[in-house]
């Protein structure tokens, strides 16, 4: 599977290009991805479970806008590969995240090198978004010292499962209130003059994640972060072990589903192995 898939799409007939990176891969616990039961009994059940997945890709969307470059997420960095990695965040997350996750990152998958082979300089990037504070979503915000990085403020204020000591020592994000509404959403904020690139609410794996949404000529394009992690949960109604909130969840599938039965939308999680193939074919959630 390619590292980068891009296509090239337009916006009101100007070029926009559009670039899904797999900064690396992670494996977790199999009931972690996929739970037969909700809140604590989903937790337990994951940690008590010996099986691991597949490699999953670690997608980054970076979109090349009439407006600017904009960075979807940061993806991993090869430190955390590192014995001691997480022990400065505490006895617990060290245990949690070296007993429940498996890292396989090369220094030249990280965002900051594949910017470089795009040849994108970082100094050209308008924005980079992030759509909740999990590390494996900002662990490349270090190549990012100098540009404006968004962050819900909502996620800000009430994280689930962050790890701060992890965070570069100026990483002070734009705290953008997300108190607009479009179509089936009620939490959006635009990120575009031209109104056509959304950060919208999309609660349930933590409690103020959001996804990011690129409303192209051709089609929309929706990067879901970990709203599901695969296409296939959404579809069937599959929850992960560890969401903030089933409910939550349950209600953005919804207005997600709702909003794909009226508009062709590429739907795109975070770690879905398929996610690249969709993008290149632009093949939608469902048939309309």
């Amino acid at each position: 599977m390619s590292a980068i898939q891009t296509v090239q799409l337009t916006i009101q007939g100007q070029p926009v290009k559009i670039h899904l990176i797999s900064t690396g891969a992670v494996s977790v616990k199999t009931k972690f991805r996929e739970a037969s039961k909700t809140g604590l009994l989903a937790l337990v059940d994951f940690i008590l479970d010996k099986n691991f997945t597949e490699w999953m890709q670690i997608w980054v969307l970076v979109i090349e806008h009439p407006e600017g470059i904009f960075v979807i997420d940061t993806g991993e960095n090869a430190d955390v590969n590192n014995p001691g990695y997480f022990k400065s965040s505490g006895i617990f997350a060290n245990w949690f995240d070296t007993t429940q996750f498996r890292f396989k990152v090369n220094k030249p998958e990280e965002i900051g090198p594949q910017l470089n082979g795009l040849n994108i300089p970082i100094a050209n990037i308008k924005a980079v978004v992030l759509t909740h504070l999990h590390l494996d979503h900002i662990d490349g915000v270090k190549y990012f010292p100098s540009t404006e990085i968004i962050v819900n403020k909502l996620e800000w204020e009430r994280p689930f499962g962050d790890l701060p000591k992890l965070y570069p020592s100026w990483f002070k994000p734009t705290l953008v209130e997300l108190d607009q509404q479009f179509d089936v959403f009620d939490q959006v904020q635009y990120l575009t003059a031209s109104k056509d690139l959304l950060l919208i609410q999309t609660p349930g794996h933590t409690y103020h994640h959001c996804s990011v949404l690129l409303q192209a000529d051709e089609c929309s394009i929706f990067f879901a972060a970990d709203i599901c992690y695969s296409q296939y949960q959404i579809i069937e109604e599959k929850y992960s072990g560890t969401n903030a909130s089933h409910k939550m969840a349950k209600d953005t599938y919804d207005r997600v589903k709702q909003f794909a039965k009226k508009h062709k939308l590429v739907f795109l999680p975070s770690h879905d192995a398929e996610a690249s193939e969709r993008l290149k074919e632009l093949k939608p959630l469902f048939d309309i």
